[in-house]
């Protein structure tokens, strides 16, 4: 039997630990009867599923993690998201619309054909062109023409100065010139799975396990797993519970009130690192009449209060982070005061955390003709973030104590996700995670205003807009000096957080749990990579 041939049912139980390793064929008894030892197999318990192993029909996370395993980018995105060399191993700005990328000449295919500039340009169009509904083109649309300049050397010429190209590169996985054309099927069924990266696909049962195998001939450092078994376990419970029972050797998303349970088992262990996503709290500051600002009677407000400034600036005073932070997140969030916590490229360091202020809060209500308050609905999602609905009752529940009467509603994220876009909401809340490192990702997409032609706005549901800050914003795009750049997206940053186009609320902390022995090197854009896994 081949090795990619093995039963589904069969697979299941054996790389979970349900059937006895003398059941395995050889190649696998050994992985297991070693678990997690010296060359042995590493079990991860992932929190989402993937929805394909087609590196290139659909970006979000769970998809992109696990690409990440199988394929490499030109550029690599490091744990603190900074960009480093992958299967380029140095670039350089000829002009502010030319670059030179040198690729690796050791860069196998996981089939042993070498990595070649034709790869890559079949790759970037791929992702450029394949139809999807969360494209990839958004990373690719500033590319204008590719060329190959003898034998390992690739020029991108960009429609304009483009100072995020490399961080773009980096979230396109690349594949074989000759599997440009192969459907997303045979992606997922392993045919076009061939990929450069540190493993190499050996099954794929959708929903429940990915099961990879080293690649021998990788570029990078020798990963110290022969095997790796991406186990889905979107239960909160279940997948700690397999961790304690030794099915599993680390988890993702441990949740905070499990803390303190590994905490005091010494087999185990949490590890934690503060991520780059930020939680917030958006605004309806497009429509006159908003749905869900009422009066005492329920009907809608004949103004929308929200396009006062004094209004939010009363909510986000009323917000005690401290608390959020200690008893809603019990310990797991950073207080924020905007997009990347202070000192970080592209933010302000004249933005504080908001302090906690009721009486500051009520009297600003009063002034902005609000004396005895309104009734609010604040919307939410019950299954996304970290302690989402909890957020979502707490505030609720701050708001009200200001004289503004407010009901938490939450819903499951695939509600929530097509309802909020649509700006159904009046406040509501939502998170973003800044995985370039810098400020001007949320800013064009959260704050700038909406422009759906020109790529702005695209995630601005309450659809703010400031002229001054849209301003700034396309300057700094266009900028390529890094110092210069980030001045710029500082200013645009004071402009948004002092205007209140959101209320920042804390930065979330990732925490994986895994048993002693295991190290994980915790990212900024709180993927679960094998690669970062190794021993103590």
């Amino acid at each position: 039997m081949q090795q990619g041939m093995i039963g589904r049912r069969w697979l299941t139980r054996a790389v979970l630990g349900g059937t006895a390793a003398a059941q395995a064929p050889g190649w696998l008894s050994a992985a297991l009867a070693q678990g997690a030892g010296a060359d042995g197999l590493l079990r991860v318990g992932m929190a989402a599923p993937n929805t394909t192993l087609d590196p290139h029909l659909q970006s979000n996370a769970p998809n992109n993690a696990v690409a990440s395993h199988i394929f490499d980018a030109l550029v690599t995105n490091d744990a603190a998201s900074r960009s480093t060399p992958g299967l380029a191993e140095s670039w350089r700005l000829i002009d502010d619309t030319h670059w030179e990328f040198r690729l690796r000449r050791d860069a196998r295919f996981s089939d042993g054909a070498p990595f070649t500039p034709a790869d890559a340009i079949a790759s970037l169009r791929r992702a450029n062109e394949l139809p999807s509904t969360a494209s990839f083109r958004t990373y690719t649309r500033s590319i204008k023409a590719m060329s190959v300049q003898g034998s390992d050397t690739l020029i991108i010429e960009t429609d304009g100065p483009d100072p995020l190209l490399l961080n773009s590169l980096s979230r396109i996985r690349m594949i074989a010139a000759r599997h440009a054309g192969a459907t997303t099927a045979e992606f997922n069924s392993g045919a076009a799975a061939i990929g450069t990266g540190a493993l190499v696909l050996r099954e794929n049962t959708p929903g429940s396990v990915i099961r990879l195998g080293r690649h021998e001939g990788w570029w990078g450092p020798r990963l110290p797993w022969s095997e790796v078994a991406l186990r889905v376990v979107t239960d909160d419970g279940a997948r700690l519970a397999a961790l304690l029972s030794g099915d599993l050797d680390i988890i993702e998303a441990l949740p905070s009130q499990s803390g303190a349970r590994v905490r005091a088992n010494p087999r185990f262990q949490a590890i934690r690192g503060i991520s780059s996503r930020v939680a917030y709290l958006g605004f309806d500051v497009h429509r006159d009449v908003t749905p869900f600002a009422t009066g005492a009677d329920g009907r809608p407000l004949e103004r929308n209060p929200f396009k006062d400034l004094r209004v939010r600036q009363a909510l986000n005073l009323a917000i005690s982070r401290q608390a959020m932070v200690e008893r809603v997140m019990e310990g797991d969030a950073v207080a924020a005061s905007q997009f990347l916590p202070k000192g970080q490229p592209g933010t302000s360091d004249r933005l504080d955390v908001p302090a906690f202020d009721p009486a500051r809060a009520r009297a600003l209500l009063a002034e902005a003709g609000y004396p005895q308050g309104f009734r609010l609905t604040l919307h939410g999602p019950n299954d996304r973030y970290i302690n989402d609905a909890k957020i979502v009752q707490a505030v609720a529940q701050m708001f009200t104590r200001i004289g503004i009467e407010t009901r938490a509603e939450v819903m499951p994220w695939a509600t929530y996700a097509s309802r909020n876009p649509r700006g159904e909401f009046s406040i509501f809340l939502s998170a973003w995670g800044v995985n370039t490192g810098e400020t001007s990702n949320p800013l064009k997409a959260i704050c700038a205003t909406y422009d759906r032609n020109a790529g702005m706005g695209a995630s601005n549901a309450g659809r703010y807009s400031n002229a001054e800050l849209d301003r700034l914003l396309q300057q700094a795009l266009r900028t390529m000096d890094d110092a210069r750049r980030n001045a710029m997206l500082a200013e645009a940053s004071r402009i948004a957080f002092e205007d209140v186009a959101i209320i920042p609320l804390h930065h979330e902390v990732s925490v994986w749990a895994a048993r002693r022995g295991i190290t994980y090197e915790t990212r900024n854009d709180q993927y679960t990579l094998a690669m970062g896994v190794g021993r103590s």
